[in-house]
């Protein structure tokens, strides 16, 4: 579909090529891992004693112009300013109750891109600088330590992804296509065996939930459910560890009712509240400008938040490519979203992953993500004929099922 328009932009780069990044990936963190050893933190000491529950958000800026920090926390997908300080002698404080680890964000007066860190009872120093991009953040409690370590490991497999990218060199033949996806798959894998043997080795983390409950939708129920089985009876016990357990059976439990192939779907027949979707545009691979409203009225569309270097979003775009080939002609149509930075990887991820729609568009600074409440990646909500928000946040089955039933309202 591009072939062409992919080859003049390698010969104008000197970039790398899409990096691929292994796990669920997050459309406003920094892609800097979290320092185990910044200067400013003595690492000897033991962790900070805080009342039972309570977190200390200590934070150093770099700049003088940064002077207004917001504390965000995730309610109902959508993320939500619980707090604001002043930044005084480039310094700030949150402090606040946790019952479990959970991950927050920051932004600031210079920048509404969010800084994503993970929090629990403890003291958590942050360093931010005015950008957002490169900030980091440190704690020496048990929980944060194996954030870090596992977050540093797939880091390392996204250093082998951007190599698999490297080596095509600019050839796109069918040989080298099929070397990449086979090269990708086998590095998928590798990363799914290092997740699982980081949760059987770290029974009693409640960091091992968070992985869990982050590729929910990047693997199977097979797969997560051996993940969960992986964990101490006491980590199961929690409340929140069972949530996730419903989650997994909700899956299972869609897999084992088959989908009829020649019996009609029944259109909904009680009034459903769904809000009108928001107006959004963006540039296409061809740098025209295109919008919601470029997809003909009486559609039903998919709206997929995504990126090249994204590894859950790629593992899940053959499912779409499948889904638009059955459901195209009936009246689905699809939209891309990608939040890549780079112009030559993206096009090359739409090449690859045969992503053959009209629709792609690019959010290089996530206001489209953060109008609908996109906090990670990968995110797909569905547009019934009427240009109404119906589903979020579906995938699998459920997402094959609900597209049947837009169609047939």
């Amino acid at each position: 579909m591009v072939n062409s328009f992919i080859m003049n932009i390698f010969t104008r780069l000197s970039l790398l090529l899409a990096c691929l990044l292994l796990f669920n990936c997050d459309s406003f963190t920094s892609k800097k891992q979290p320092s185990t050893t910044p200067d400013v933190v003595n690492t000897t000491k033991q962790e900070t004693v805080l009342f039972d529950n309570q977190f200390l958000i200590n934070g150093h800026s770099f700049s003088d112009a940064l002077t207004t920090v917001y504390l965000h926390k995730i309610k109902n997908r959508i993320p939500i300013i619980i707090d604001s300080v002043t930044v005084v002698d480039k310094q700030f404080q949150f402090k606040g109750h946790i019952d479990t680890p959970d991950y927050y964000s920051l932004s600031s007066n210079l920048s509404n891109k969010r800084f994503r860190l993970l929090v629990d009872a403890s003291k958590i120093d942050v360093f931010l600088n005015e950008t957002i991009e490169n900030s980091s953040s440190y704690s020496s409690t048990s929980v944060q330590k194996d954030y870090a370590a596992y977050t540093k490991k797939m880091y390392d497999f996204r250093n082998k992804g951007v190599g698999l990218y490297y080596n095509l060199k600019g050839d796109f033949s069918n040989k080298s296509i099929s070397k990449l996806r086979k090269d990708r798959s086998a590095l998928f894998k590798q990363t799914s065996d290092y997740t699982m043997q980081f949760i059987k080795d770290h029974p009693n983390s409640y960091y091992s939930t968070l992985i869990i409950k982050e590729n929910i939708d990047a693997y199977g129920h097979q797969k997560l459910r051996e993940f969960y089985n992986s964990l101490s009876p006491e980590i199961k016990s929690l409340a929140s560890v069972k949530a996730i357990d419903s989650l997994i059976k909700e899956k299972e439990n869609y897999v084992a009712k088959p989908i009829p192939v020649k019996a009609e779907t029944v259109a909904t027949t009680y009034e459903e509240y769904r809000p009108k979707a928001y107006s959004l545009s963006g540039q296409n691979p061809y740098g025209e400008t295109m919008s919601l409203n470029s997809i003909p009225r009486g559609k039903v569309i998919l709206l997929d938040f995504w990126a090249s270097w994204c590894g859950p979003c790629r593992a899940s775009n053959p499912n779409l490519v499948a889904l638009y080939n059955k459901y195209n002609a009936d009246g689905f149509e699809i939209m891309s979203i990608s939040e890549d930075k780079g112009q030559a990887e993206w096009i090359t991820a739409i090449n690859v992953d045969n992503l053959n729609w009209e629709y792609h568009i690019l959010d290089k600074n996530k206001s489209i993500a953060f109008r609908y409440g996109v906090e990670s990646i990968p995110f797909k909500l569905l547009i019934d004929k009427k240009g109404r928000i119906a589903s979020e946040k579906i995938s699998g089955r459920k997402l094959e099922q609900r597209i049947k039933e837009l169609l047939a309202e």
